[in-house]
């Protein structure tokens, strides 16, 4: 498993897929690790090089040794780019991987060729939301994450008919929830929860984007994804029908399908 050292911690990440082909890097949400895009990496690896990383204080990177910023995270993209010897790359980001792609093509202009961007938002989290991340993070890293607080992020992860549906898949996220470094955790939240505002930024981003939101996504609705597409220039907004937040979990095949058949056009183009 490669990895590269950050001033506070060491990130690791998968690489896959021909060396000189064009390369994609895979972000992924908070609380998950590289499993979450298990299926788009193994479906992308054939035509592109994949590099997804495990982002700070999630799998098997370390926890940093102070707080930081979604800033931070996408000095660690480009970070990973020169680490790889890759000039430029498409990045695929949900949720928080978004918060931090956009950074990165913001702050990183030159490094980033496009952005697909999952279930994300460009805004701050009010101050109830702000209030209860914390609140949240502060038991993490007192106790650990305990049953009733993996209970709580379930219904905000999955929609409603995926969590009738489907609770063996749940029951398997919600043990690696359990599971969760505690300092790592508490970090990672905390950089999410007082994330700034991107909304007036937007518009410098010339790279082809598109946005994806799921129908069912109680985390971050679809409209904050419109958003997005409203305020950058080249954006797309597509809506999956029926996905909650972590639609790479419900929904492999369409979250594949729409994000290949997008980054291969942009490679066509």
């Amino acid at each position: 498993m490669p990895s590269f050292d950050r001033p506070t911690c060491t990130l690791y990440y998968e690489d896959t897929g021909p060396r000189d082909a064009p390369a994609v890097v895979l972000l992924p949400s908070l609380l998950c690790d590289a499993e979450m895009f298990a299926h788009l990496a193994q479906n992308l690896s054939d035509r592109y090089r994949v590099l997804l990383l495990e982002m700070r204080g999630h799998g098997r990177s370390s926890a940093p040794t102070k707080r930081f910023t979604q800033e931070d995270q996408a000095d660690d993209v480009a970070a990973l780019l020169d680490h790889a010897k890759v000039p430029i790359a498409a990045l695929v980001g949900l949720s928080q991987g978004g918060f931090t792609a956009m950074r990165a093509a913001i702050y990183h202009p030159t490094r980033v060729r496009a952005l697909a961007l999952l279930n994300t938002s460009a805004e701050t989290e009010s101050t109830v939301n702000r209030a209860k991340y914390m609140a949240l993070a502060a038991t993490v890293l007192a106790v650990g994450v305990t049953d009733p607080v993996a209970e709580a992020v379930i219904p905000l992860m999955f929609s409603e008919g995926f969590i009738r549906d489907n609770p063996e898949t749940v029951a398997h996220w919600k043990r690696k929830w359990l599971g969760l470094d505690r300092r790592g955790t508490f970090l990672a939240v905390d950089a999410v929860a007082n994330r700034g505002d991107l909304r007036a930024l937007l518009p410098k981003i010339s790279a082809p984007v598109l946005v994806l939101s799921g129908e069912g996504d109680r985390a971050l609705p679809p409209q904050k994804g419109e958003l997005i597409a409203d305020r950058i220039p080249a954006a797309r907004a597509v809506l999956l029908q029926g996905a909650g937040h972590l639609s790479t979990v419900e929904q492999p095949e369409g979250t594949t399908r729409l994000v290949r058949e997008w980054l291969d056009g942009v490679s066509e183009s």
